[in-house]
């Protein structure tokens, strides 16, 4: 088809095509699956139907149309969401696959526009091939190993039930319901419809499209009744010979058609000869019961490699707006040079070593070097080599066979197996016997290690970071840690520095310390005031970033009373003698703002208005008062929590006595 005949460009667009543009554009690309909880989650696909959509347009229809589709997807989200909707497995909002049929049938010249997505796939319906070569396949080496016999009965049981789980596997929430029962001998009836059309409604509300639920349905029929025709292909020797589909959508008249849109409902049957043979016959549950097993793993599978790379994306647009990684915190140039490290070596396979005093957040930086290398999706274990006697220790790293000691009554796979493919941090790793270190030293070196007790050499694909607080040149010369060892860790060295040497972040890390204690304590507690801040940014922090999220943490769950923590919980939290504030005196315009704020006066304007009627002070501006108000916050008399852009002021620690 050449571009002239693919492009309608005098059609113009339908009310519902600019209705799923602005809906598309206000989601994004990618599902966010913290939405899916309430009433208005939407409902997920599959990617692989949007991407088979993409392809269909932009290959075989028309490239014009293709590309100015793709034009208009990459400009609805980041170049990362582009490509999980497009290159990754996981899933989309439906709204998004209905927007690509929509702009299909606006802008392309095909027959049947209603049925449009009828044709796309392998068996139709959107469905392509790389679901059943990973779950079918291995469907049908179960069939394989079995002897064959009372193939036309099994094929019934066979099409019941992978229904459900083809269902399943496009239409992961329960929006809708297949029932496929037996119709008589060799026959059965299929019903596809809503489990609940008016909540499905509902959904859709919030993006105007609750009226044209009966488009969706339409196309989630034509989906179901492809990959029921592409199993059929699949499993039965002859589908074109011995099976008869009735109900087909698109032999069905107009008016049939328009039916099925409006009562949210399509029924099929489906009949085959008696003589029909399966490619191989099976037994009748406990094939079908694992095949059932293997195909909901699988897609579970999909669905948390998703969820793993929807959190990649979040944790990289957090990053952004903090200037973080991961769960480290801070803006200071000490941590910015730390970041310039982490990402200049996460994506090598090279060995780290992590160095740094005691709670600095040495874990930290292994996870997020971990999460931002090509290993994310595998494994990343840890593991505390001071916590182990030398003999556990080895056990631990390297598993041991059943009998290898008193006590092992079973085998154990060790750290190294259990890590495969991913990272293995070892922590405290200057504490590590030396022996223990000859061990690992030929397991870095070879990928290869025995457990003990066995003589089996097991390869393994592990990526190390090790961590530690000690000195291991000192320990090289006193002869407590090997050089060849140290030299095959210290391959790209990172320093992560003490707090004292940023103090700058202590308010963002003790604010975010604050948040996460407040909601597991449920208390109540949202800010510091100043005098409590000065004494966090002043204390020298021996035990680093760990210190002051304990400090924190003991505030506000022991010593809070309100929802700001003042200096005086500070103090008591981090075992300080009290010390009476200094009170510094206001002058009389200071006193009068005092009394303002007690009498319920919280606002810059209320304020204002408040001591200027009092007539009891004089020359009261604007700038005055927010000079004076300025000052009685930095001496404690006055805190506040913003409302919006709004500040409220409420009394301080020490402003109760002097007015």
């Amino acid at each position: 088809m050449t571009s002239s005949q693919g492009l309608s460009r005098s059609a113009p667009e339908s009310d519902l095509l600019k209705r799923l543009r602005n809906a598309v554009r206000t989601s994004g690309l990618t599902a966010d699956l913290d939405s899916l909880e309430g009433d208005e989650r939407p409902i997920l696909v599959t990617n692989r139907l949007a991407q088979t959509t993409v392809r269909y347009l932009t290959h075989e229809v028309d490239a014009v149309v293709g590309q100015m589709l793709t034009e208009e997807l990459r400009s609805l989200g980041s170049p990362e969401e582009y490509k999980l909707l497009m290159e990754e497995r996981g899933f989309t909002f439906f709204h998004l696959i209905q927007f690509l049929y929509e702009f299909a049938k606006a802008h392309v010249n095909v027959p049947d526009r209603e049925l449009f997505c009828l044709g796309m796939g392998s068996g139709g319906g959107g469905i392509e091939v790389e679901p059943y070569t990973e779950v079918v396949s291995l469907v049908r080496l179960l069939i394989n190993a079995l002897q064959p016999g009372r193939d036309s009965a099994q094929l019934g049981i066979l099409m019941r039930e992978l229904g459900p789980l083809i269902l399943a596997q496009i239409f992961p929430l329960d929006l809708f319901r297949i029932e496929i029962e037996p119709d008589g001998e060799n026959r059965l009836h299929i019903s596809f419809r809503y489990t609940d059309s008016k909540a499905v409604g509902r959904l859709h509300v919030p993006y105007e499209l609750d009226d044209d639920i009966g488009a969706f349905f339409l196309n989630s029929s034509l989906h179901i009744q492809g990959a029921l025709e592409l199993g059929w292909e699949i499993f039965a020797e002859n589908a074109s010979r011995d099976m008869t589909v009735k109900g087909l959508i698109e032999e069905r008249s107009t008016e049939e058609i328009s039916q099925i849109a409006g009562s949210c409902r399509c029924e099929w049957s489906v009949s085959w000869r008696p003589d029909a043979s399966l490619r191989r016959a099976m037994n009748d549950s406990e094939v079908m019961a694992l095949a059932g097993t293997v195909y909901e793993a699988l897609s579970r599978k999909d669905l948390e490699y998703y969820v793993e790379r929807i959190k990649h994306l979040e944790t990289r647009v957090r990053d952004l707006e903090t200037g973080g990684r991961g769960d480290l915190r801070g803006t200071s140039e000490p941590m910015h040079r730390l970041y310039e490290m982490i990402d200049r070596v996460a994506e090598s396979d090279l060995a780290v070593l992590v160095r740094g005093e005691s709670g600095t957040g040495k874990e930290l930086v292994a996870r997020v070097l971990h999460d931002l290398s090509p290993r994310r999706d595998k494994p990343f274990v840890a593991v505390n080599c001071a916590a182990f006697s030398e003999t556990l220790l080895e056990s631990e790293l390297f598993g041991h066979e059943k009998g290898a000691f008193t006590g092992a009554d079973r085998l154990k796979p060790g750290r190294f197996e259990l890590a495969h493919g991913g990272t293995l941090l070892l922590d405290e790793v200057g504490d590590l016997p030396l022996t223990t270190q000859v061990k690992l030293l030929r397991a870095l070196e070879t990928q290869a290690f025995e457990r003990v007790g066995g003589t089996e050499t097991i390869q393994t694909d592990v990526r190390i970071i090790g961590a530690t607080n000690r000195n291991l040149e000192a320990l090289i010369e006193q002869g407590d840690f090997r050089e060849d060892f140290f030299f095959r860790l210290h391959v790209l060295p990172l320093e992560v520095p003490p707090l004292r040497n940023h103090p700058e972040d202590i308010p963002m890390l003790a604010q975010h310390f604050l948040e996460a204690a407040a909601e597991r304590s449920g208390k109540d507690v949202r800010s510091f005031s100043r005098a409590a801040i000065r004494q966090l940014v002043d204390h020298r922090w021996p035990g680093n970033v760990r210190e002051l999220q304990h400090a924190v943490e003991r505030a506000v769950v022991v010593y809070s009373s309100g929802p700001t923590l003042t200096d005086s919980d500070i103090r008591l939290s981090l075992g300080l003698r009290e010390v009476e504030p200094e009170v510094l005196p206001m002058n009389a315009r200071q006193r009068e703002i005092v009394r303002g704020v007690k009498e319920g006066a919280t606002t810059v304007i209320a304020l204002l208005e408040a001591v200027s009627s009092s007539g009891r002070v004089e020359g009261q501006s604007r700038r005055t008062l927010q000079n004076d108000l300025k000052k009685l916050l930095e001496l404690g008399y006055l805190t506040y929590e913003k409302e919006g852009s709004v500040r409220h002021y409420r009394l301080g620690d020490i402003a109760e006595s002097e007015i």
